[in-house]
């Protein structure tokens, strides 16, 4: 994934999706390794349906359009 990808949260079935059912789509807007120790590659989300920016990890995401 990279900059100005078109991405949405993958649905996952567990009973963490209650609390973060975000399904709208977001733009990414930089990426940088996070978690522990900076174990994993992250994002930074914006979602235009809410205004607001999240960092998420990489594998919960999916992209639906890339940017060129």
């Amino acid at each position: 994934m990279k900059v100005g990808d078109l991405v949405r949260r993958k649905t996952i079935s567990s009973w963490r999706e209650k609390t973060s059912s975000r399904r709208e789509l977001g733009i990414v807007l930089s990426t940088h390794m996070g978690g522990v120790n900076a174990a994993h590659k992250c994002l930074t989300v914006f979602y235009p349906e809410s205004g607001k920016t999240y960092d998420i990890a990489e594998c919960l995401v999916e992209v639906l359009s890339e940017s060129r």
